[in-house]
């Protein structure tokens, strides 16, 4: 028995590092995909495949039992929401039904996956460092990448429309890649700070400017506003720790200096295009004294009508389509699109997405082991009046934040193997500090 287990536990282990230094593909496979070589669909269906193994693989609890029978409900429930739209649906493409379902199903299970990775992984030493080194790494070829793309002029553009700037490299979509940027450069930013030596945080500083710049250059707000929230957030934690144990003075250094330059520099990027951003107010002189001119006002005005860019016709659209859908479509959804005429499209918020295209059972059920993590993870913090709270915690929950607040206003995370990956292993890695850090409190 002790043989088997010991047989059951390499396997387990072996898994469980390809699946961490799985991360580190990420860039690769969708940089491919650009390029019509079409491998990381296989890769990422394979790593759904070799994820539930590894579930299959773990020691008998009750997080076990619970997370295979809800990937068998989900299973079931997704067979059955095909078959509904099969009959229903007037236009039907089972080929985008069945892309839009595994891309749903990947970042749901790869989640719980996630969960059960960190929890083992998290027993080996620095293994906080090496998650944080995959994360960094990724950002370093996205960055890498950006750069190479611009200067060669081949950077796949962010916007149709042309009065818009910016570009995402050698990446299918801005709106995307923007979303891994802003989750992505929290964790930067936090193995930035934990580096104890001068010469290593100069060393990053390059690279680090890197990743700030492809931020800049894909020109969507979501990367921007990450940009100032974590540098801001940054900043905030290492005057505190200056305060407190008189140290990190370089961190406030760089990091503020860091966000200066970015804000200098943002008006002349791409973003700062986008926003109709400039260093010169117009001003108009009258003898009652000075006023903002009145086409500032409208700019104003449109850039809120820009935030959601375009998608409320659409969801009024899905509105009117899930009204006068059937009662098995409210319950099991209407399928990608909805109930379209002319061609599918997504609302581009996710939480939208997933109630309209999967119903109300769907929506529950997808949401689930979010709300069952999240609530876990809270409890865990509140359980100990916020005093477990630290840089990583932080920072990892940042970025967490970071991408659900992405995922409602501007989507491209729950649905999209490329972003969701990343939400996953965060989560997971989120979890396993928080139950670190409270059973340290508690022994004190």
């Amino acid at each position: 028995m002790n043989l088997e287990l010991q047989k059951n536990h390499k396997v387990t282990s072996k898994i469980e590092t390809m699946l961490i230094y799985f991360l580190l593909l990420q860039p690769v496979l969708d940089v491919m995909a650009y390029f019509n070589i079409p491998v990381s669909i296989v890769f990422r269906v394979l790593a759904m495949g070799v994820g539930f193994i590894y579930i299959l693989l773990q020691p008998n609890t009750r997080l076990k039992r619970l997370s295979i029978m809800y990937i068998a409900v989900l299973a079931l429930f997704m067979a059955t929401h095909f078959m509904i739209n099969y009959m229903m649906k007037i236009q039907f493409t089972a080929s985008l039904e069945m892309t839009y379902m595994i891309k749903t199903v990947f970042f749901v299970e790869l989640l719980i996956v996630y969960l059960f990775v960190m929890k083992s992984f998290s027993i080996r030493e620095s293994w906080q460092r090496i998650v944080q080194v995959c994360i960094f790494i990724n950002m370093a070829i996205i960055g890498v990448v950006m750069l190479v793309a611009s200067l060669t002029n081949t950077g796949k553009r962010s916007y149709g429309s042309l009065a818009k700037e910016g570009h995402s490299g050698w990446f299918f979509s801005g709106n995307e890649l923007s979303v891994i940027l802003a989750m992505g450069f929290s964790v930067m930013i936090l193995y930035f700070v934990n580096r104890k030596t001068v010469r290593h945080k100069i060393t990053l500083l390059p690279i680090i400017g890197l990743v700030i710049w492809a931020m800049l250059t894909v020109g969507t707000k979501v990367s921007f506003g990450a940009v100032i929230i974590v540098l801001g957030v940054a900043i905030l934690l290492s005057i505190l720790e200056v305060i407190r144990r008189k140290k990190d003075v370089l961190n406030v250094t760089i990091l503020s200096t860091l966000l200066l330059v970015t804000i200098v520099v943002t008006p002349s990027s791409p973003i700062g295009n986008n926003l109709n951003l400039t260093f010169g107010l117009n001003f108009t002189n009258e003898e009652n004294g000075s006023f903002i001119d009145e086409e500032d006002q409208l700019e104003a005005k449109q850039l809120q009508q820009d935030l959601l860019s375009g998608r409320n016709d659409f969801l009024n659209n899905v509105k009117e389509q899930y009204g006068k859908a059937p009662l098995s479509q409210k319950v099991f959804g209407m399928g990608i699109g909805g109930n379209y005429v002319d061609a599918p499209k997504l609302i581009e918020m996710d939480g939208l997405d997933w109630y309209y295209n999967f119903g109300f059972l769907g929506f529950v059920l997808l949401i689930l082991p979010l709300v069952y993590i999240g609530y876990h993870i809270l409890a865990t913090i509140l359980k100990t009046r916020l005093n477990i709270l630290n840089v990583s915690i932080i920072f990892v929950g940042l970025s967490i934040c970071l991408g659900l607040g992405s995922a409602l206003v501007a989507g491209h995370v729950l649905s999209s193997p490329a972003s969701g990956i990343y939400l996953a292993t965060l989560i997971g890695y989120l979890y396993v500090i928080t139950k670190q850090q409270r059973s340290d409190y508690i022994k004190k």
